[in-house]
């Protein structure tokens, strides 16, 4: 064997070595973004358990909620104000933050499409509530919005949801008797 074929030879196999070096980089490319992606989403349930958890053990923060949405805003004292204000506001930002995990392509579709019904649901009331969509990203309000423009009669298609109007407060049903 002469040096010219051993040189090819060699330079065949470092090619070979890199193209396997190449590929195995990116499955764990890949793979980094799979785990990634996974504590993304265990964060965000995480996140919205939390509030939840939140709201339930709190007696008086439910009983605001429930207040509000039986007796309208308009019911509530300042302070119940300030703290369903403070709640909702909250609430946005949590939904503004699922919005960029979307864009960034950590959300997906049908989360998605759930968390920006129930935004569009809850917008009405962070109206009420004197919310400025101005202090939150504009491409998160712009899709909030567009959502509730494709709404028919402004509740979302193949739900029951209850839309407050100017006399009547909160995105719930009554209570049955």
């Amino acid at each position: 064997m002469t040096s010219d074929t051993l040189s090819r030879w060699l330079t065949l196999a470092a090619n070979i070595g890199v193209l396997i070096g190449l590929v195995l980089l990116i499955i764990e490319a890949r793979h980094a973004i799979d785990v990634s992606e996974s504590e993304a989403y265990r964060n965000r349930g995480t996140e919205i358990q939390e509030a939840f958890k939140e709201l339930a053990l709190s007696a008086d923060l439910a009983a605001i909620a429930a207040k509000a949405d039986d007796q309208g805003i308009d019911s509530l004292t300042r302070v119940e104000f300030v703290r369903w204000s403070a709640w909702n506001r909250a609430a946005i930002l949590r939904m503004q933050m699922q919005f960029h995990d979307y864009q960034l392509g950590y959300l997906d579709a049908f989360a998605y499409q759930a968390m920006l019904r129930k935004a569009a649901m809850a917008y009405l009331r962070w109206q009420e509530l004197g919310i400025d969509p101005e202090d939150f990203d504009p491409r998160f309000i712009r899709a909030v919005e567009a959502e509730r423009a494709a709404w028919p009669d402004g509740a979302p298609p193949n739900q029951s949801v209850y839309v407050p109007t100017a006399t009547q407060g909160g995105n719930r049903p009554p209570p049955r008797e």
